[in-house]
Parts: C-alpha cells; structure tokens; sequence
C-alpha cells in the first residue's frame, strides 16, 4: 500500500497533468478484491463504492467469473469544478479464475454498502 505522504510526493512531481492521464486510462482499473477461505468456502470481496446493484453484472464461463457494470458520478451538477478526484467512474470489468474444487453451481452473490460478496462451496471430498 503506498502511504499518503509518498502519494503526495508523488503527485507534486509528477503534476496535474499526470493525474489528468490517470483518469482517462482509470477505467482499464480493475476493481479492488480480497479472497478468502472459511470453512469450506472461496470467499470474494469486491470493491464497488459508488456502484448500484442494478448496474452489476455476475457472469460465469466454465471457471471464469466475470464482474462487470458502470459507476456513475449521479451527484455532479453542471455547475461543480472538479478540485479533485480520485475515485474510480466508469465501467469496470473483473476476470477471476475459480479454483477447480469449486461448487460453481451454487454461487452465491450479495451486495450491500459498495461491497460485492461472492461466496463458492468447496466441493465435498469424498472419502
């Protein structure tokens, strides 16, 4: 993690002008994600602040799970500069390899308070 006086350091001799770069490639920014094991299961927890629920979208290809959607700035108003931003807008897309041992079929996905939780069984080991 970089630490905010080095950010700042950063952004001091780099200039606006570079920050202003970051922005426009910023939708090639994949959201923020921790993986987990509890119990027997793949836990993901993604990211999303700012996002609403229906403009997300949970896809799955064989072991491929996509995440993808828009995060809207819905507050700006035509009349408001920008001093400063960096928060992420725009559309964002995921790709997640799952684990072979994972019971696909019974994903489960819960979104609240701009974190997208997506929970995946282990499949039972048979004995």
């Amino acid at each position: 993690m970089i630490k905010p006086h080095l950010r700042s350091n950063v952004k001091q001799m780099l200039g606006e002008d570079f920050s202003e770069l970051l922005q426009e490639i910023s939708p090639f920014v994949e959201p923020r994600m921790d993986v987990y094991k509890l119990n027997q299961n793949f836990i993901l927890s993604i990211e999303l602040a700012g996002a609403r629920k229906e403009d997300l979208s949970v896809k799955r290809m064989n072991r491929i799970l996509t995440i993808e959607g828009n995060i809207n700035k819905d507050y700006i108003d035509d009349d408001m500069k920008v001093i400063s931003s960096e928060r992420f807008y725009g559309f964002f897309r995921r790709e997640i390899t799952i684990p072979e041992e994972c019971h696909l079929e019974q994903l489960q996905a819960i979104f609240d308070r701009g974190i997208l939780l997506i929970t995946i069984p282990f499949l039972k080991k048979e004995k």
